[in-house]
């Protein structure tokens, strides 16, 4: 009897567990409607959007041969995913504005949130520039367009990076140094690593600015990640992660930390360094740190993830971290709080019939995406 009372409360809680692991995905998984902000038309002229890979910029056009051959690799491609790994635009969303850059035609445009031109800052064509136009254009040379970002007051920090003739075909590395503008695309200073046009920046990861208008530049070259604050063109703070020490022993086993990412707090005073720890060359788990600006240190462990999947994407308001939680063809993002704990999972789900698509944010943490499709580019946000 009593064997037969604990198998029914054995299978009792067998039920339960299934009802509770198959609920818990769905429970905690909220998904984002998607809203079109812009619509952009594919195109070369002021305020629409080149869609070229990198594989086909450097066609001839001289004769109407090569025109035909460009006109069909292009087309080829461009339906090719493979190829549009590696597209010749980026594009950031700041301030309820969409910021383009287009290395082709060396030039930037910022376009309202509805996807209207409303600056053009690079190479001006000085026979139309005679025109009335509804959007400002800046003749600027530009070498080659690195990292963007614009801040609160609409300023935009371009890295340009300089050719030499030793370089080409090798961009990544360029010397390269910061232009700011103001919101009507006048160029105010230049910058390199001590805040003055002296010594140039190599290869930037990312361009941020804090809740106090502070510029971060986070350049990374090899295994050396350096960070970098602004106060305007003062150089105010410097670090060097690669000088952390990340090694894990466990017994007789070894793991060696490699950093993978580094999120900004948006109050300046830290960042959180994604580590991922291998033994030899298999991946162990990926530990996150929280790294204090003040104290120029590791404050503590916020987490520790055995998925190679779960990726750092980005943080929120300082205080919720999104991870890529990929599952077969959804897109998802799993939600950790400061203290390591999984609050949520949100999922996009959009059109995979579309040429390309990427998923980018802002400087708030919103979710934004870019499609290409047959001619045009379309924008959406995500709540």
């Amino acid at each position: 009897m009593k064997q037969k009372i604990f198998s029914h409360l054995h299978l009792r809680i067998i039920l339960l567990m299934i009802i509770f692991l198959t609920g818990c995905s769905n429970l905690f998984t909220s998904s984002l409607a998607q809203k079109t902000i812009a619509s952009i038309k594919m195109g070369s002229g002021p305020g629409e959007i080149q869609i070229e890979t990198e594989e086909t910029k450097d066609l001839s056009e001289s004769d109407d041969k090569g025109k035909e051959k460009n006109k069909e690799t292009k087309n080829k491609s461009r339906w090719n995913d493979n190829a549009l790994k590696t597209l010749t635009f980026k594009i950031a969303v700041n301030q309820d504005k969409i910021i383009v850059v287009d290395k082709n035609f060396k030039r930037l445009q910022v376009f309202d949130g509805g996807g209207s031109l409303e600056l053009l800052i690079g190479a001006i064509n000085t026979k139309e520039s005679k025109e009335k136009k509804s959007y400002k254009e800046v003749n600027f040379n530009f070498s080659v367009i690195g990292s963007f970002i614009m801040d609160n007051d609409n300023n935009i920090y371009v890295q340009n990076r300089l050719i030499t003739r030793s370089s080409v075909g090798e961009s990544d590395f360029l010397p390269s140094y910061i232009l700011v503008f103001n919101k009507n695309g006048e160029l105010q200073y230049i910058m390199g690593k001590t805040g003055t046009p002296d010594i140039p920046f190599f290869y930037i990861e990312k361009l941020f600015i804090d809740s106090d208008g502070r510029l971060f530049v986070l350049s990374r070259s090899f295994n050396t990640w350096e960070l970098f604050r602004f106060n305007n063109k003062k150089r105010e703070k410097y670090d060097d992660f690669s000088k952390l020490n990340l090694v894990e022993t466990e017994g007789k086993n070894t793991y060696k930390g490699t950093i993978e990412n580094v999120e900004i707090f948006e109050n300046g005073k830290g960042v959180i360094i994604s580590v991922a720890y291998y033994h030899d060359v298999r991946f162990k788990y990926r530990k996150l740190y929280e790294y204090s600006l003040e104290k120029n240190e590791i404050v503590r462990e916020i987490t520790n993830i055995d998925d190679p999947k779960n990726v750092l994407f980005n943080i929120v308001d300082d205080k919720i971290l999104y991870f890529w939680n990929i599952e077969g063809k959804e897109t998802k993002f799993m939600l950790v709080n400061m203290n390591g704990s999984i609050i949520n999972n949100i999922k996009i789900e959009f059109d995979r019939n579309n040429i390309f698509s990427k998923i980018i944010h802002d400087e708030s943490g919103a979710i934004y995406s870019y499609h290409v499709n047959d001619d045009r580019l379309k924008i959406f946000t995500w709540r």
